[in-house]
């Protein structure tokens, strides 16, 4: 039994909630996890889980495990870290959780830019639109177009300025005509990205910090970028995209 991999295991299984999740999150099988906690158990002569058909929760005797193997590995991290930065090298594995839209459309070059400059990390992407527990979920940095946290504990820096422009199809404008003003949005089909604070109430800013807010209506409404650029090169309605994603 390799003890790093194993106290890894174990940790990943306490902070998932499971034996399921913490296979797909290590990339093991089940019966691969299930396995390491009999031989932890054994290693340790004590029960470590308490597990029934609808829950798990840790023993004591897991609980003081718990924390000692998530000390060790956190020693671990910091030494080795300590030891590459001297040598000027940056390795280990990276978990990122970013957005599915953004990432495919504009920051994966930058990413793979990333990983040619530092072939020591071992990359690992998490794309998904919505929150994520980056504790639970064993992710090391999320990037959201979010300017809030709603967790005080964790550090927000910000990146960039995601600008975004109002666009629909040639057609659909041809159609329904160009507003003059935000106000005139409110009689088209506005395409809602359902995750954005703003999905139905977007906001402009004007000359002199002069400031618009327009309620929105569409039949249309996604969770996912992408999907709404296509609803408006087909021209179904008109949406707010980010400048970055526009051709």
């Amino acid at each position: 039994m390799d003890r790093h991999q194993a106290f890894q295991c174990f940790c990943r299984v306490v902070e998932t909630g499971g034996f399921a999740a913490a296979a797909r999150d290590l990339d093991h099988s089940p019966s691969m996890v299930t396995k390491t906690i009999q031989q932890l158990e054994e290693w340790t002569g004590s029960r470590l889980l308490a597990r029934t058909t609808r829950r798990m929760q840790l023993t004591e005797a897991g609980e003081r495990f718990y924390a000692y193997c998530r000390r060790v590995l956190d020693d671990t991290e910091r030494t080795l870290g300590a030891l590459r930065a001297a040598h000027g090298e940056l390795s280990g594995r990276l978990v990122l959780a970013v957005p599915v839209s953004l990432t495919l459309s504009f920051m994966k070059d930058h990413l793979h830019a990333f990983q040619s400059a530092h072939p020591g990390i071992e990359l690992e992407l998490r794309l998904s639109d919505r929150p994520v527990d980056l504790v639970r979920d064993g992710v090391d940095v999320a990037l959201r177009g979010q300017a809030q946290l709603e967790d005080s504990s964790l550090v927000a820096v910000p990146l960039m300025v995601l600008q975004r422009a109002v666009a629909a199809a040639p057609d659909y404008w041809r159609r329904h005509g160009k507003p003059d003003h935000p106000s005139a949005l409110a009689t088209h089909n506005g395409l809602a990205y359902t995750l954005g604070a703003d999905a139905t109430r977007w906001q402009f800013s004007g000359p002199g910090g002069a400031s618009h807010t327009v309620e929105v209506h569409g039949s249309f409404r996604a969770d996912n970028s992408l999907m709404l650029i296509d609803a408006m090169l087909r021209g179904v309605g008109v949406g707010l995209v980010p400048t970055v994603m526009m051709r």
